[in-house]
């Protein structure tokens, strides 16, 4: 069975600017996952009632205030990690992203053929193992019914059979699908709109460059993408 978790991101700054991450993980993998990250929030004393998201990671007045940053990136890394097992990933990522002027109505025609695209093909064999479950962050104004025939259509055209309708969920420290794919969505959302702020670059001295914010963000970001053993990345024009 295949479980899949989707959420999206934009910038502040670039308000056009809309992506999405899709997250696969086979059945087997999740109580591991979901055990192992419980472990590492507790490390760095996250409290359990406080959502660990991309959003937070450079942010100490966001989340818990008194974990300071450098424990939440080294959290994200651990956590990171465990996308990679023995021989193979156990977390498939597909990153897409776009200009927008309507979001929920892009985000309804997107992330299907995101899907599509990341969702590897069902084995034959009639066996449960062609089961998917979709469960996506809570987004106000989607039309549900429109997207759940859209998702319903994306996970057939792959030989799989939806678990009764997509999942709606509301993301906290216990829904460490749509956590892992907030994370990267974010992660690759910061690599994407600073690169391409050209004038960030420009005139800055060795010292400033090395205490620049963004620049600093830049390279922590493109760290922790780094542990991702499968993730591609999506433009639609």
């Amino acid at each position: 069975m295949k479980l899949i978790f989707i959420d999206e991101t934009g910038d502040a700054k670039d308000k056009d600017y809309l992506a999405f991450c899709v997250a696969v993980v086979d059945s087997k993998y999740y109580p591991l996952l979901k055990n192992e990250t419980s472990k590492i929030l507790k490390t760095i004393s996250w409290k359990s009632d406080v959502e660990f998201k991309g959003t937070y990671l450079f942010s100490i007045k966001r989340g818990c205030a008194d974990v300071d940053v450098e424990k939440r990136i080294d959290a994200a890394g651990k956590l990171l990690d465990l996308n990679v097992g023995k021989s193979n990933a156990r977390i498939i990522f597909g990153y897409g992203h776009m200009k927008s002027s309507n979001r929920t109505e892009d985000y309804l025609s997107f992330v299907p053929s995101l899907i599509t695209k990341v969702l590897p093909r069902a084995p034959r064999g009639g066996t449960a193992k062609n089961l998917a479950v979709v469960m996506h962050d809570e987004l106000h104004g989607l039309n549900r019914e429109k997207f759940n025939r859209a998702v319903t259509e994306a996970v057939m055209s792959k030989g799989y059979v939806l678990y009764e309708e997509v999942i709606e969920g509301r993301s906290s420290t216990s829904t460490v699908g749509l956590m892992f794919a907030d994370l990267v969505a974010y992660l690759m959302s910061r690599v994407d709109v600073i690169t391409k702020d050209a004038e960030l670059f420009e005139n800055l001295s060795a010292e400033q460059f090395k205490r620049n914010g963004k620049i600093r963000k830049l390279k922590s970001s493109t760290e922790l993408l780094r542990k991702i053993k499968k993730l591609n990345v999506y433009k639609r024009k």
